[in-house]
Order: structure tokens, then sequence, then C-alpha cells
């Protein structure tokens, strides 16, 4: 069985960074020309998308003595109700000296039409480089994405979903083939790389159910997370105390 590292109930923080409050975000949309049909897709799915911001205060010894300064890291996430956000193990932690990861000391969700919100990390799974985020219990109202009830197929059109500046940009993606991930678990590899405003946000399939996590690529395609593995890390979690 895969280890879930839970973080524990660390404080609500509020990041420093400003943010605009409110605000709504545009979809921009450059889908596949043989499946016009998921425009429809995305005009209906872009708002679970979410940008996740961080902030860590490293220390660094010098010459001079101890120096702290900051660490910021953005990527994108989504909603899947609850409360909860799925994004990048990466993006949310660092590394520390004895080789294990620290969660960021401020996290930050911007939902579209909310707001900035603040969110601490409740679990994570480093072979994956999936973080599940908790937002206040006020935001457990908030819609989610709904999983997939089975992984998608090659050649299958999909919809990928991030974060770029003030707009959420969709792009249309094929599934080129079915990969094995480090732990041995599947992966989804689609036809493209995608930069990183992509980066720990969603895949979605031609019926708008969340099918796959994007990951930083180690190759030309781009690899993904698929749902299979993220319903096992939901029910996990939601099986035992964290929550």
């Amino acid at each position: 069985m895969r280890r879930i590292v839970s973080l524990g109930p660390a404080a609500w923080v509020f990041a420093s960074a400003v943010l605009s409050v409110g605000a709504a975000r545009a979809a921009v949309v450059v889908p596949l020309p043989q499946h016009p049909e998921l425009q429809a897709v995305a005009d209906r799915v872009h708002a679970f998308t979410v940008q996740v911001r961080a902030r860590a205060f490293v220390a660094d010894q010098t010459d001079g003595g101890l120096r702290v300064h900051d660490a910021v890291s953005s990527a994108s996430g989504v909603l899947v109700g609850d409360g909860l956000v799925l994004t990048g193990l990466g993006t949310v932690t660092l590394r520390g000296r004895d080789g294990g990861l620290q969660p960021a000391n401020e996290i930050e969700v911007l939902v579209t039409d909310v707001g900035p919100l603040p969110a601490r990390l409740l679990a994570g799974d480093a072979a994956l480089d999936v973080a599940v985020l908790k937002l206040p219990d006020e935001a457990r109202s908030l819609p989610g994405a709904s999983l997939a009830a089975e992984d998608p197929n090659v050649g299958d059109a999909m919809l990928a979903t991030g974060v770029d500046g003030d707009s959420i940009r969709v792009v249309g993606v094929l599934l080129e083939r079915l990969g094995v991930g480090d732990d041995a678990g599947p992966r989804l590899q689609t036809d493209r790389a995608l930069p990183p405003p992509f980066w720990g946000g969603p895949l979605f399939d031609d019926r708008g159910h969340l099918v796959g996590i994007t990951t930083h690529p180690a190759s030309a395609g781009g690899p993904a997370v698929p749902a299979s593995l993220l319903r096992s890390l939901l029910r996990r979690l939601r099986g035992g105390s964290g929550i």
C-alpha cells in the first residue's frame, strides 16, 4: 500500500502576495480541430481549475552568518469537493536537510469568483507527486470536479487546463499511451508536453469528468496521474481521520 504522508493540523496562514480578490477568470481555449465539442466541455469545467501559490522561508548559512530568504512557487490545481484541492506536491513542499519533505510556510489558493483562500497541506504522495490541500470549512460548499469512473483509453481526446496569468488556458490533448511510473503504477502520457502553468492542473474527458492531474514532464510527452490513483488517494485519506 502506498504511504500517504500526513502533515498534521498546521495553522491557517494567509500569503502576503496580493491577488485579485473575487476576480473572474476567462477561459482561453485551444481545442483539437477534430473535436470542436470540447469547447462546450471547457465552458462547464474550467472554473474548477485554481491557482496554487506557496511561500517558504529558507535559511542558508553564509560566511556572514544565517541568511533567510523567500522561496515562492505557483502551479495549477483542481477543486474536488469537500473543500479539497489536488495539485503537485513539489509546489507546496521543500526538501529539508534530512531529505524529508516539509510544507511551505504559506499556501494560498485562488478560486474563480471567490478570490484567494488560505490552505494547508493535508497529505501528499511523493511517488505520485500529488498533494491534497484543505481549504477553510467555509469552502466545503464549493463545487468540485467529478472523478471519471474509468481511466481513458489510448487515442481519447482530453482537455488540459491551467492558470496562466489572469486567464485559465484550456488545451486539447490526446492520450498517446499508457505509461508506468517509478512506483509501477499507471501514468497517462499525452501527445504533447504541457508548459509549467498546466503542472498540477486537471485533465478532463469529453464528458467533463476529471481523468488525471498533469505532473512535471520527464520526457517529450506530457505525464499525468490517472483518476484511478487519485480516487484511491482520496478514499484512503477520507477513510482515516485526516479530513
